[in-house]
């Protein structure tokens, strides 16, 4: 965890964290296998929230450095251990 940023309230507003690449694609990997039902389950709004998490991971980090997006990021992971 790199910070924390809380509200008026002194609530946390917003978490700063560092993920290694495998953590990531581990991420990635396990929201996209979740269903909206399934996310909403988990947390009020979850569908909403781990699809953000999900899109910001698949299409602004790894669809940048590997031809296959997550999938890819996944093998390189696999490959790596």
């Amino acid at each position: 965890m790199k910070r924390i940023d809380l509200d008026d309230e002194e609530m946390p507003e917003s978490v700063l964290v560092e993920l290694s690449h495998d953590e990531a694609a581990y991420l990635a990997l396990l929201l996209g296998k979740q269903n909206g039902n399934d996310m909403n389950a988990v947390a009020l709004g979850g569908a909403r929230l781990g699809g953000a998490v999900y899109e910001g991971l698949t299409s602004g980090l790894f669809n940048r450095f590997y031809e296959d997006g997550v999938d890819g990021a996944a093998e390189a992971m696999q490959a790596s251990t």
